[in-house]
């Protein structure tokens, strides 16, 4: 999902339609040379004449667009300067396109965004944390006219910025939130309800407070606050290993190891890598050398190691004689290895329970990570007969209409091949009878799956209504400590015209409860009953496989 491409072009286009096409064709006539009387009086004018914009054709603009010879790409930044444009591209290489002598070149790259001076002859770039100040011309190095503010000091009165902060905040809610009635909530009133509290701020984050209480006056989703400018504590990340332990005697045994997905950074399992041959019921001895004794809390040899080579001393037994010492990188968190084991013990018992009729896979979010594992899940168990989408807590992200869709499709034709089996078109695609688990933390995102999956009569909801957050935001200004909101710019209508899931979520169809004491004692309430909605579905109308025909005759 992440690796889409969207690619733009540069184009432009005359306002009148006796204007000659920027981008003509050049006369390959020679130019005389200018005298000096034109010399001067250009340099008099400034190098060019104020243009003035008297009307517009509107009739055949599209036949006078154009695009400029650049490639297909990323581009954004664009700028007019006298004699052709600016422009950044995806690479944040800073180009000028000149008119005159129709080629671009490369003013300077590594560069994340810029502005040009009044006068168009030089620069205000921003590369990472550094800024500098250059001539607007081809060649620049990285670093050229770097600004050194390392001197640079502001005198800041907190409670005065705050005071700032404050009223931004309000005006930029105000501005663009989606709603120009703001909920038909008196804003003007809620900013003098709150606004009496300000003498009394004594940190950053009771600014951060009463911002919160103030946007929640409008009873919408997605209106969150990003801290700006205040002290932080700085963390020591503490190196895990991937297993639990457990104090036995004078060491710490390996309880359970969890398995990973080593080819992936973010699900390596330290102690799974090849060559380890370490085992549930080994023994930890030591730690750098260092005996990892259970007197003390065995983290404490692995503070500020996630990511650096550790030597662990391993015995299957809890001694020093006989043991070996292994390397490996400890992680900073064991989320995504917990999570892998939570949704292989779920497909196991959706396995076990359906006799392998039944598939099952868990959607995390909306974004990234459950596009992943959407598709990593979907094609291998598009032959099961039926199928488990699990969409609890999904935390959203962006728009889940593409997974949904691809549940809803049917096949159009099949391809029959001389070896093997014939494929279907779509590929991959599941015709049988699907289920889909949801609960209150199914949020945004997660709140639009369920939708999409019923309006498209994909198959039936079951579990507990969703979180009922399904509201956007995108840009909107920050505050001048670099602080923050979530500003909510457009909201969920139905196809009938009518507000929907904001602030209501999504009902299934079957409620189940997600007992905890039931889970607790090792059931799974909602995966039994799934599974026992999918067998009796299969039973009322089972999914009848299309065989292929007998060869030809065209003799």
């Amino acid at each position: 999902y992440r690796h889409r491409r969207f690619e733009d072009r540069i184009y432009v286009g005359t306002l009148t339609a006796d204007t000659p096409s920027p981008l003509a064709p050049l006369s390959d006539e020679e130019k005389p040379a200018p005298d000096e009387k034109d010399k001067k009086d250009k340099e008099k004018s400034g190098g060019g004449e104020e243009v003035k914009i008297r009307h517009i054709d509107v009739d055949g603009f599209a036949d006078r667009v154009v695009a400029f010879p650049e490639p297909a790409g990323r581009y954004f930044g664009l700028t007019a300067v006298e004699g052709g444009i600016v422009f950044l591209n995806g690479e944040h290489e800073l180009k000028r396109y000149d008119l005159e002598e129709r080629e671009s070149k490369t003013i300077l790259e590594k560069v994340d965004s810029y502005q040009v001076a009044a006068g168009g002859k030089k620069f205000l770039y921003r590369s990472g944390s550094d800024y500098g100040i250059t001539d607007l011309a081809p060649g620049k190095k990285p670093g050229d006219g770097k600004l050194d503010l390392s001197t640079m000091e502001m005198r800041v009165d907190p409670v005065t910025e705050w005071r700032q902060i404050y009223h931004d905040a309000w005006r930029i809610m105000r501005d663009w939130f989606y709603d120009p009635d703001m909920h038909r909530v008196d804003w003007k009133a809620m900013r003098d309800k709150y606004a009496v509290l300000l003498p009394h701020l004594a940190h950053r984050t009771d600014l951060d407070y009463i911002l919160g209480e103030l946007i929640g006056e409008l009873n919408a989703g997605h209106t969150y606050v990003f801290s700006g400018d205040e002290p932080r504590v700085e963390r020591v990340e503490v190196g895990l290993l991937g297993c639990e332990l457990r104090a036995d005697g004078d060491y710490y045994r390996i309880e359970k190891i969890y398995k990973g997905e080593n080819w992936e950074e973010g699900t390596r399992s330290p102690l799974t890598e090849p060559g380890l041959d370490v085992e549930a019921g080994d023994y930890i001895i030591a730690v750098d050398g260092v005996e990892a004794k259970t007197d003390l809390n065995f983290y404490r040899h692995l503070e500020n190691k996630a990511g650096i080579q550790v030597t662990l001393t391993i015995n299957d037994k809890p001694a020093m004689k006989g043991s070996r010492d292994v390397v490996v990188r400890p992680i900073p968190s064991e989320l995504n290895l917990r999570y892998i084991e939570w949704v292989d013990r779920n497909r196991r018992i959706v396995d076990e329970l359906s006799g392998g009729r039944i598939g099952y896979l868990h959607v995390p979010n909306t974004a990234y990570e459950g596009y992943k594992e959407f598709f990593k899940a979907f094609q291998p168990l598009s032959s099961k007969e039926a199928l488990i989408i699990d969409e609890r807590y999904n935390g959203g992200g962006h728009s889940p209409y593409q997974m949904a869709q691809i549940l809803g499709n049917r096949i159009a034709s099949y391809w029959a091949v001389r070896h093997g089996e014939m494929s279907a078109t779509p590929f991959p695609v599941h015709e049988g009878p699907k289920v889909m688990l949801i609960n209150g933390l199914s949020s945004s995102g997660g709140d639009a799956f369920p939708y999409y999956f019923k309006k498209l009569g994909v198959g039936a909801l079951m579990g507990e209504t969703t979180w009922g957050g399904l509201i956007g935001y995108g840009y909107s200004p920050r505050f001048v400590d670099g602080g923050g909101m979530a500003v909510p710019g457009f909201a969920f209508v139905n196809t009938e015209g009518k507000w929907d899931v904001e602030a209501v979520g999504v009902d299934p169809d079957i409620y189940v409860f997600d007992d905890p004491t039931l889970i607790q004692a090792g059931r799974e309430p909602m995966l039994e009953k799934a599974v026992e909605y999918l067998l009796e579905e299969l039973r009322k109308r089972p999914v009848e496989k299309v065989d292929e025909p007998e060869g030809p005759d065209r003799s």
